[in-house]
């Protein structure tokens, strides 16, 4: 399993989004790459990365404090903000195209890969998945640290600081007391106590996938790669299984809240809806909003009464980005083909480009 999974994420660090030299089939802001024409490819590269000034490079993982969207740009190996109101491009971390997992301040800090994203105050809590560990940014300082995990040191150990080891961590999201963090490689929900960091696995078994409903040492998910709160509730995307799940924070009980497992696009019931390759999720409590990566689409499930539904198709291919504005009217996602940040407008179903502006 975690062979598999970091093949795919050093194929999606490497490639391009060029017809001439490749095809890819992504999936979730994850890629099956067939090469066509090497030598063009290592052009492209070579050209890619003499290029100066900060840019978005396969976007990944996005957070909004409202001011800005947080982007991990998941090839280049940065964590960069956008303005909101001006729509210009920072780079708040990391050096483009170095790979490490140095902690620092700025652009003396190194990450590898590095995907989902929240916030707490004024810190920025990101998976940095090919290290597999979680790392923290401090926005006003931007100062890099190390919360939990040893990079490059996967493992399924609960525990504090160094001593808790993950297995290709890709999402992150907060209730502002803890952070839950779907832990792909281990298949596995870990939640991060933010009064003592102590990491803890609440539902799945570590290095078994499968599908089964119930408490902590029941339940199992398959490669899960969403994940969002609110306050009764952790919602996964459980991509491997094509479900959508969620967990009983009081009881930490598993269940499924929308999809049969079989690949599709239907609206409707939860027990009816079908969905194909779901990836990142975000909530304000009402709704969850699911990034349904191969089928182009921002879909929507009322947590009222779990009904699915469309919000819009998009016309490129959705990354593991996924984020609402304060008053949940816009919906952020990443786009790796264009490699951009869009907007959508939750209630109307259109969509345009945040970054980059006039695209």
């Amino acid at each position: 399993m975690r062979k598999a999974f970091r093949e795919t994420f050093k194929a999606r660090s490497q490639m391009t989004l060029s017809a001439s030299s490749l095809k890819l089939i992504l999936a979730s802001g994850a890629a099956l790459v067939m090469l066509a024409g090497a030598p063009a490819l290592g052009q492209e590269l070579g050209a890619m990365q003499s290029q100066t000034g900060p840019r978005l490079d396969f976007p990944a993982g996005l957070a909004s404090d409202g001011r800005a969207v947080y982007v991990s740009s998941s090839r280049n190996n940065t964590v960069s903000a956008i303005d909101v109101n001006s729509k210009s491009l920072s780079v708040i971390a990391g050096k483009l195209f170095e790979q490490g997992s140095n902690d620092g301040t700025g652009d003396a800090a190194r990450f590898s890969s590095p995907d989902g994203m929240t916030i707490v105050g004024q810190d920025l809590y990101l998976c940095d998945t090919n290290n597999s560990d979680i790392r923290k940014i401090n926005i006003a300082s931007r100062v890099v640290s190390t919360v939990a995990g040893t990079a490059n040191i996967a493992g399924t150990e609960d525990g504090t600081g160094s001593a808790a080891h993950f297995n290709l961590p890709t999402q992150i999201a907060t209730d502002g007391k803890s952070l839950y963090i779907a832990d792909s490689g281990n298949s596995s929900i870990r939640r991060i106590e933010l009064s003592d960091m102590k990491v803890k696995t609440i539902a799945g078994q570590s290095g078994t996938q499968g599908k089964v409903e119930g408490g902590p040492a029941k339940s199992q998910f398959n490669g899960p790669r969403g994940i969002a709160v609110d306050s009764k509730f952790i919602y996964v995307a459980d991509t491997g299984n094509g479900v959508i799940r969620k967990i009983d924070i009081s009881s930490l009980e598993t269940s499924t809240l929308a999809g049969t497992g079989e690949a599709g696009d239907a609206d409707g019931p939860g027990d009816k809806a079908q969905f194909n390759n779901p990836g990142a999720l975000c909530t304000d409590g009402t709704a969850l909003y699911v990034l349904d990566a191969d089928n182009h689409s921002v879909r929507k499930i009322n947590l009222a009464n779990n009904e699915v539904s469309k919000v819009t198709l998009v016309n490129g291919h959705i990354g593991s980005g996924c984020a609402l504005s304060s008053d949940g009217k816009q919906l952020y996602f990443s786009d790796t083909t264009e490699n951009s940040v869009e907007v959508v407008d939750t209630v109307a179903g259109s969509f345009s480009t945040l970054y980059p502006p006039g695209q």
